[in-house]
């Protein structure tokens, strides 16, 4: 691409020695640098200038001045948006042509994505969804690599989604992209709010350095949008709405369990097997029957039926496109066993998502309720005690265990989580997690609920630095086979 026609999106400070002409692609990931790219110099990958330059890189750009060893390099303010802006530009403004939907909060991101695509299937939209678990459109499918991946990749996605035909993009949109600018150069319609709780506290150092992530959502991203109509789409339960509301001319609609809102909780009933619920949403009552479990999923009902309103959908298509939804994988998704037993993963790995999960469990179980659950290594040490904690209140037995401990040790995480258990409720500690989860459904009688929390979706584990093949559905259905 003609480097003129990137250059249109960003502010340039100073240049050093002649341009090139054209680039062929960006990136900031040495490892992918090619014949005739633009290599982007942030705090991380300029340690791999020489091997960028080695690659075939041609022009560096950055906002700090480097040693560029004859490379001509472009000076900017601030490279993160840059970066955002220059790869919008280069795929062509991708989102300019899709309705794009940004969701933003600590948990429900990924629930609310796979209502929302549920949705636009069952009013026979073709949409496509960057999230957590996989990025997907049509019968394309690729396993997430983080939540909201590089604005690189964010536009190439973007881009191969609108070749495909799809006409609704559903993005998360994780605090450490916000914070990042991944997502600048992306034109959002819909922004949609969750909840805020603890989380991502070893990368943003206290809370209301990851409130302020989130809210750029709110105030920067959508506003700056050039979509004529914009919505923000907001949780109003979550005390931390205020600070992320954003102003006219967007159009803010509000849900709520407990209060007035545009979309709100009539009645429900819950067991076991999920949910009956009634909802005011605009002026009406629509009633939805869902497997989903859990009073924290009405929640994300009443945001995905908002963002049905929003985009026109008629009542018809919001029930059809919120009942068909069987479930979502590592969100209380159910293990079918012949046991009697009730068996969920979840990938609740935050002390609000356990005890969320734990108290819904609780609300509905038949029996007793075991969990099974670890910390992960090298992020916030601050929550393993609390987890033990809630896990020691809110279930009948615990059993503590390894998550992903990268590269501390199993045994040091697992005590720091002991820290938190009460004596009061009967608890033990398996390191190895597959043994942790044989011994969970060994100690489960007909009616108990058991449930593996923290690794949800993920299928491995990094023990020492390594990555090893691990699932915590297929440990269960593994035990399961051979009578553990």
């Amino acid at each position: 691409m003609k480097l003129e026609e990137l250059l249109k999106e960003i502010a340039v400070i100073a240049v050093e020695g002649p341009l090139p002409q054209e680039v062929w692609g960006i990136t900031k990931d040495s490892r992918e640098v090619r014949e005739g790219f633009l290599f982007v110099v942030t705090k991380t990958s300029k340690a791999y200038l020489g091997e960028a330059r080695k690659r075939g890189a041609v022009l560096f750009m950055g906002d700090e001045e480097i040693e560029s060893h004859g490379v001509p390099f472009i000076l900017v303010s601030d490279v993160r948006p840059a970066l955002g802006r220059m790869a919008a530009a280069f795929f062509g403004f991708p989102s300019r042509g899709l309705h794009v939907t940004g969701i933003t909060g600590t948990n429900g991101k990924t629930t609310t994505t796979y209502l929302i695509e549920s949705l636009l299937t069952a009013a026979g939209k073709k949409a496509g969804v960057i999230g957590t678990i996989t990025y997907r459109y049509g019968d394309h499918v690729v396993q997430g690599s983080t939540t909201t991946p590089e604005s690189t990749e964010i536009q190439g996605i973007l881009a191969d989604m609108k070749q495909a035909g799809v006409e609704y993009a559903v993005m998360e949109a994780s605090s450490h992209a916000l914070d990042q600018a991944r997502v600048e150069g992306v034109q959002f319609d819909v922004a949609i709010f969750t909840n805020l709780t603890h989380d991502h506290l070893d990368y943003h150092h206290d809370f209301e350095h990851y409130r302020e992530a989130k809210q750029r959502l709110f105030i920067d991203y959508l506003p700056k949008s050039s979509k004529e109509r914009k919505y923000a789409i907001m949780n109003l339960d979550d005390p931390a709405v205020g600070s992320l509301m954003p102003s006219e001319p967007i159009i803010v609609l509000t849900y709520s369990t407990e209060s007035e809102a545009d979309a709100r909780l009539l009645w429900y009933e819950e067991d076991i097997e999920g949910l009956k619920v009634g909802i005011f949403l605009v002026g009406r009552e629509i009633s939805v029957t869902s497997p989903l479990v859990g009073m924290f999923n009405v929640s994300n009902i009443l945001a995905a039926a908002l963002f049905g309103y929003a985009i026109g959908l008629d009542d018809d298509a919001i029930k059809r496109g919120l009942e068909s939804l069987a479930g979502v994988p590592g969100r209380l998704e159910r293990v079918a066993n012949d046991r009697g037993l009730h068996i969920f993963v979840d990938y609740a790995h935050t002390p609000d998502a356990l005890k969320k999960t734990l108290e819904t469990l609780n609300h509905v179980k038949p029996g007793r309720l075991i969990v099974v659950f670890g910390c992960g290594g090298e992020r916030d040490r601050a929550k393993r005690p609390v987890m033990g904690r809630i896990a020691s209140e809110l279930a009948d037995m615990v059993i503590v265990t390894s998550d992903n401990p990268r590269g501390e040790e199993p045994v040091a995480i697992i005590e720091e989580i002991k820290e938190g258990l009460s004596s009061a409720t009967p608890f033990s500690t398996l390191e190895n997690r597959k043994e942790a989860i044989a011994e969970g459904l060994r100690l489960a009688h007909e009616g108990d609920t058991v449930l593996i929390a923290g690794k949800g979706h993920e299928d491995y584990q990094i023990i020492k630095g390594v990555k090893y093949r691990f699932s915590d559905r297929e440990a269960i259905e593994e035990c399961l086979r051979v009578g553990a």
